[in-house]
């Protein structure tokens, strides 16, 4: 695929949802062409009248061919692949032994397996080149599991640890890898997950808004560093439970009261 312009090109994988809306504009104002690739057509049809010259790209990341035939268009891609936002992601809450394998399977297959392969084609397109960013948004349950999320956690868990390895290996050719890690977002999926019996852990705190997890993209672009955590205090919180999880089994009594009252306050506001 060629773009036969001379700007660089941004490429965001789950470009429909709310932080992909997002960060196109934020691409689209630093001057990147737009590579938009999701699974909803209709919102694709939306973001191409609003970016006439972006690519646009329906792809099911849960099926293997259409997921391989992405993976080669980003390789042989001919223009400068400058940004790699991989930003797909799925939840589907509630405890393990209430869940079918299907989705326990669609958790792994979108939020790890999809974002390793996508990841793998741009290394090798930016090892070409000699440059590039690739950048993730993960999560803070990439460091505390939440209990009735556990795919998800294991899906983040997982998709941390390739990261940090990834920007080791990537290092010495000129490419950057930072990765993203909010609480909660204000999104329709942590929407759907308040009223279907997501983790309580997700409402312990007031939801953060789309803006500011955009705003520490924005930084990750600059600063080009391998860990982003939003807010930035819940670095220490996460990292001293990941070292010592029985902590966290000791205080999910507590902790999931304080998440339900935090979930029916989220549910309100979005009544009012």
């Amino acid at each position: 695929m060629t773009a036969n312009n001379n700007k660089k090109t941004a490429f965001i994988s789950g470009a429909a949802g709310g932080l992909g809306q997002q960060a196109a504009a934020l691409f689209d104002k630093l001057g990147y062409r737009l590579w938009l690739s999701d699974f909803n057509q209709q919102q694709l049809d939306d973001l191409k009248q609003r970016y006439p010259d972006a690519i646009i790209d329906q792809t099911d990341l849960t099926d293997p061919q259409q997921l391989e035939a992405l993976c080669q268009v980003l390789e042989a891609y001919s223009d400068e692949l400058a940004i790699a936002y991989i930003n797909a992601g799925i939840s589907l809450p509630g405890r393990v032994i209430d869940l079918q394998r299907n989705q326990l399977k669609a958790q792994l297959d979108i939020n790890l397996n999809a974002a390793v392969f996508l990841m793998h084609a741009c290394a090798k397109k930016m090892a070409v080149q000699k440059s590039g960013h690739i950048i993730a948004t993960a999560s803070t349950a990439a460091l505390i599991s939440l209990q009735d999320g556990a795919p998800y956690s294991a899906s983040k868990f997982g998709l941390r640890g390739f990261l940090i390895a990834l920007a080791a290996e990537l290092k010495p050719l000129g490419i950057s890898v930072s990765a993203l890690y909010p609480n909660a977002i204000d999104t329709p999926m942590l929407r759907f997950e308040a009223a279907n019996g997501g983790s309580s852990l997700n409402f312990l705190g007031d939801p953060l808004k789309p803006e500011q997890v955009i705003a520490a993209l924005e930084k990750a672009l600059k600063g080009k560093k391998l860990e982003y955590f939003i807010p930035a205090a819940d670095s220490l919180t996460a990292r001293l439970v990941c070292t010592f999880p029985g902590l966290l089994n000791r205080f999910y009594p507590l902790l999931n009261w304080l998440g339900e009252k935090g979930r029916s306050k989220y549910l309100r506001s979005l009544k009012s």
